[in-house]
């Protein structure tokens, strides 16, 4: 069994995935955590000061062709991976792919105390929320909505869906 979280910044992606791998009993990865570990950088957010946005995709890229074959494991995505075919194609074979569907006004509670690089001006992230928001509906194969709800109640009902 392969599961796959995707959603957007603060959808929980995280959270849920470090739980339903405990649950399901399998291996869990994090995507941005795996691209850090590959690049020189302290944290996403150096990435995208000195290097920029496309650097960080490349190390996505990195990062997905390490997790390709692997079974039996749980993946927590970045928030943008949608944005990049190459990438959701090395991830979606044999995989069950689970959108965690924040609403938007959701999203900015739960990053305001750290707002990651790409919410710092709330206008753009609304911009790229918006236009992310079909490519989660795309490449989803069961949607879970987020919104009050705690982690293992966004758990539970993945469970009871896969």
């Amino acid at each position: 069994m392969r599961i796959i979280l995707i959603g957007f910044m603060g959808a929980g992606k995280t959270t849920v995935g470090k739980l339903l791998a405990e649950k399901l009993k399998l291996e869990y990865i994090d995507m941005d955590k795996l691209a850090m570990q590959i690049s020189r950088y302290n944290s996403i957010d150096e990435i995208f000061d000195k290097a920029g946005e496309i650097a960080f995709r490349e190390l996505e890229i990195a990062a997905a062709k390490k997790v390709r074959n692997t079974k039996n494991i749980v993946i927590a995505t970045g928030g943008g991976v949608i944005m990049n075919k190459i990438i959701i194609e090395y991830l979606k074979e044999d995989s069950i792919i689970v959108f965690l569907k924040t609403s938007f006004e959701e999203t900015k509670k739960r990053v305001a105390s750290n707002p990651p690089y790409l919410f710092r001006n709330i206008k753009n992230a609304q911009n790229l929320y918006t236009l992310r928001l079909p490519l989660y509906h795309y490449y989803a194969n069961k949607t879970v909505i987020t919104d009050n709800k705690t982690p293992e109640e966004v758990v539970e009902e993945i469970y009871k869906n896969i």
